[in-house]
């Protein structure tokens, strides 16, 4: 603790304690850093204004099935445990991204594959389109939904013919 020279006014300050000082400062800090109690806090620690009283609907959550579960978070603004908690409390056990993703993929293989062997108008073809897109729409809604054996099939099926594709433009 340190005293001021006795020249100065003694109605001012008395007493000088720097270490008051940066404790003072330090709180006034945290102060501002702060969120309430009803809000959430984002990655470089601002607050977001997310309240926590609300919880993630399963709705909201769902229009990010198609990405990673940490970019999800990221684009939600709320962090990865809090994610998954929701998503567990909504029986949503596994993050169904892979499972969409392949879904999708074996949709435009499929379309692909049709339409290199000029079979595009096919009514076969459309009708698999179809419910292959049924099944999208219905994983969305239940995420722990498993594929079809019969999606399987045609997922190996095209991943087989794609590679026999491959094969032989690389022989060629």
């Amino acid at each position: 603790m340190e005293t001021l020279p006795s020249n100065t006014t003694p109605d001012l300050f008395t007493v000088y304690d720097s270490n008051n000082v940066s404790n003072q400062v330090t709180e006034i800090k945290k102060e501002g850093a702060r969120c309430s109690r009803d809000e959430e806090k984002t990655m470089d620690g601002n607050c977001n204004g997310r309240s926590r009283s609300n919880p993630i609907e399963f709705d909201e959550i769902s229009r990010y099935f198609y990405v990673p579960i940490t970019q999800a978070a990221k684009q939600m603004n709320i962090g990865l445990t809090v994610l998954k908690k929701r998503c567990r409390e909504l029986g949503i056990k596994r993050w169904p991204h892979r499972k969409m993703k392949s879904l999708k993929s074996l949709i435009h293989n499929f379309q692909e594959l049709g339409s290199s062997c000029g079979h595009s108008g096919d009514i076969r073809l459309i009708r698999e389109i179809e419910r292959l897109e049924e099944q999208k729409r219905l994983m969305e809604k239940l995420p722990e939904m498993q594929l079809t054996e019969d999606t399987k099939k045609l997922r190996q099926a095209c991943f087989k013919a794609n590679y026999k594709k491959r094969r032989m433009v690389a022989i060629a």
